[in-house]
């Protein structure tokens, strides 16, 4: 039997140890964690005594990559920190898995996809789980059978409050403003994956923006316009600035003959003739992510998560800004080379 990968897990954070550490613990057969990186000591102990066995501990990452006993990485870093990280463990010859965004911009984006070209030996796939989620993924099935008809126009209006004491909220490099759209991208490149697996490419966006908390730079607030490669047009909105006792999260499609909803934890198809509900596990998507990262460096099994495809979530966001910013339509493409 082929033995685990051995791997070192780059930032001990809140997603971290509440989602990584926890599906790479359900992996035994895959991954052996066997080093740990965080910028505290403290946080490497922390995530150390989750483990079954003891691990190495390191504050220094370039220690940990040195190690030619490490195969493969899981890199859980502030955004702005990940570029450098990405890229320092390529060129230590590691296998890579990153957290979203790809990066802070699309043009740092498209530099770090240039660069990885020269390693052509390693994987690198950026961990966007919302290409994992069984709703998404059997709604965009549903509609390339054609269970409602030529798709119309869909609508998704999130309610996401980061309140002070929350955990996004405490994670302080979220506040300082120093990577573009703060929590509309932070969060946005989740929503755009979950758009583009259900109704395919967005065209062009028209957004607008606002700033209603000053502790939640540069914005806080994004209703956007959407179109579709398809024809389909749709609106996306979402606030991180207050909290709704009201929300309704779900993502709404309307077809020529027939509607979905979708949740994450279900499906809706409703057509003449009645509706019919799926359900499905919650929070397992992390796991089938990193179990798709050890089939492909094992037996080069086809994944959902290659760097361009995190580069086209998050041109999405990216041509949401801009339009914001400039007031005109923005086309996707024209945001990327």
């Amino acid at each position: 039997m082929t033995s685990p990968i051995r791997l070192g897990l780059i930032g001990a954070g809140t997603f971290a140890r509440k989602a990584h550490v926890p599906s790479l613990k359900n992996l035994p057969d895959q991954f052996e964690i066997v080093a740990v990186y965080s910028r505290t000591s403290e946080s490497a102990a922390a995530v150390a005594a989750m483990l079954p066995h003891p691990v190495d501990l390191y504050t220094d990452a370039g220690m940990l990559l040195a190690r030619a006993d490490v195969e493969a990485v899981d890199i859980v870093l502030p955004i702005p920190m990940l570029v450098d990280a990405v890229r320092q463990a390529l060129a230590a010859g590691k296998h890579v898995i990153s957290e979203k965004p790809i990066a802070p911009t699309c043009a740092e984006a498209e530099a770090l996809i240039d660069f990885y070209k020269g390693y052509t030996n390693q994987l690198w796939m950026v961990a966007e789980n919302w290409r994992y989620e069984d709703a998404f993924l059997a709604a965009g099935e549903a509609i390339r059978r054609g269970e409602i008809g030529r798709p119309l126009y869909c609508d998704w209006s999130l309610i996401l409050p980061v309140m002070p004491g929350a955990p996004g909220h405490r994670t302080l490099w979220r506040r300082t403003g120093d990577f573009p759209g703060g929590f509309l991208i932070d969060g946005g490149v989740h929503h755009a994956a979950g758009l583009r697996a259900v109704l395919g490419e967005i065209e062009s966006v028209n957004a607008i923006t606002a700033a209603h908390r000053p502790d939640l730079p540069p914005a806080d607030t994004l209703i956007a316009a959407l179109h579709f490669t398809n024809g389909a047009v749709g609106s996306y909105s979402v606030t991180y600035a207050a909290r709704s006792g009201l929300a309704d999260a779900a993502l709404h499609v309307i077809g020529e003959e027939g509607s979905l909803r979708i949740s994450a934890e279900t499906l809706t198809i409703w057509r003449e003739k009645g509706e019919t509900t799926q359900s499905f596990p919650l929070h397992l998507s992390v796991e089938r992510e990193l179990a798709a990262f050890a089939e492909s460096i094992r037996n080069g099994v086809a994944h959902r998560n290659p760097p361009q495809e995190a580069l086209r979530d998050l041109a999405v966001i990216e041509a949401m800004l801009r339009s914001a910013e400039t007031g005109t339509r923005q086309k996707v493409a024209e945001v990327t080379r």
